[in-house]
Parts: structure tokens; sequence; C-alpha cells
């Protein structure tokens, strides 16, 4: 305990004397130029090694699309289409997840999910408004 409250009482001096020390020898106005200096140039440097590492991954890409197409041909396989070339999508026999929703059956299923939480809802009010007639509630109104 009387340590804790030593620590307390000399730390309190010490970074008061240090923060002294600190305006005499450097000043601070300096500090702050430097810091935004010091922080633009790592901004740069950062946006710099972002460009790079996307360039490197579309080379990447790029070669093994080459190599995908290289395999295609070799072994006569064709390239699977997206749904929006108008061209159906292949059969999900022998997939082991489900197949995943579009946007439509997405829309869809929450509407469904809304009426069947207003069917609740209805239900609830069936049971509760009788009891509520009678205690002279207005709870649904």
């Amino acid at each position: 305990m009387a340590g804790m409250a030593a620590k307390m009482i000399l730390g309190n001096k010490l970074n008061s004397v240090k923060g002294e020390l600190g305006n005499l020898a450097g000043g601070e106005g300096e500090g702050n130029d430097k810091d935004e200096e010091e922080a633009a140039l790592i901004e740069e440097a950062r946006q710099q090694q972002e460009e790079e590492r996307k360039a490197r991954h579309a080379k990447m890409e790029a070669e093994r699309e080459v190599e995908r197409q290289r395999i295609r041909e070799k072994y006569g396989l064709k390239k699977k289409v997206a749904e929006e070339a108008g061209m159906p999508e292949p059969d999900d026999a022998g997939r082991i997840t489900r197949k995943k929703k579009t946007p439509a059956e997405m829309q869809q299923a929450l509407q469904q999910q809304e009426d069947e939480e207003e069917g609740f809802m209805d239900t609830v009010k069936g049971f509760v408004a009788p009891f509520a007639e009678k205690l002279g509630l207005d709870l649904f109104k």
C-alpha cells in the first residue's frame, strides 16, 4: 500500500520533469510537422504496396487462367457459363451442400417469414383480445 502511494507521488513528479525536458529539447511545433510528414510518407508507402500487391495478384490470376484454358483444351472440357449468359445452371445431383439462393429467392423467403410473423401476431391477438375486452383495455388499437 505504501509502495503504491510512493509510486503515485513520485510518478507524477517524474512525468512532469520528463515533459519539461521534452519541451526544452525539441519544441512542440517541430514535432507536429515531422509527425505529419511521416504519416504522409507511411500512407504513400502503404498505397504503393497495395498497388504492387494487386498487380502481383492480377498477374498470378492471368497465369492461372492460361493454365486452366490449356487444361480445358487438353481434356475437351467446357468453361462454366454464368446465369447472366442465359444458360441454366447444371444439375446439383452430386452436390453435398445446399444450392445457393438467388436474390429473388431470398426476397421471397423474407416475405414468407414476414407473413408468418404477422400470422403469429394475429393468433396472439385472438387469444388476448377477449381478455382485454373484459378488462376494458384497448391494447391493439
